[in-house]
């Protein structure tokens, strides 16, 4: 007598030998071992600012049609590329931050700026934008 399902056929079974591996698991990698970064990768830099000054960069990415985080991003990346001199201004790091993202090039300048004034990476990032906002506010007047 021949099975309605061919699953249940023995003469099916001995022509079909089907080998199952067993599950193999992969071990695991770690960041050490080669597991490869994004050579476009961003860094952030969480920048302290007051109320004044967050409510100015609200209204100026408003104006241009951005958000803030992208507004800073812009700021910074702006002042890098046109090497402007950045006078000392007085420094907070207890406000609300905002980050800006920023690219290993853009980074390493601000890197650069850091180590020259002798400060912290996000000092460095607020003395930039506190005088990139002084020059934006302008249009805003």
């Amino acid at each position: 007598m021949k099975a309605i399902n061919p699953i249940f056929d023995n003469k099916n079974k001995n022509k079909l030998s089907v080998t199952h591996t067993p599950n193999v698991r992969k071990k695991p990698v770690t960041k050490a071992e080669g597991r490869k970064e994004r050579c476009d990768k961003k860094k952030d830099v969480k920048i302290p600012f007051n109320d004044e000054e967050r409510v100015l960069i609200k209204r100026l990415a408003k104006m241009r049609g951005l958000e803030p985080t992208p507004y800073c991003t812009l700021l910074i990346k702006k002042a890098l590329k046109e090497e402007h001199h950045f006078p000392p201004c007085y420094y907070n790091p207890k406000g609300k931050p905002y980050p800006a993202k920023l690219e290993v090039h853009y980074h390493d300048q601000l890197f650069d700026y850091k180590v020259k004034w002798d400060c912290s990476l996000k000092e460095a990032a607020y003395r930039i934008i506190s005088f990139m906002l002084t020059i934006e506010r302008r249009l805003l007047l």
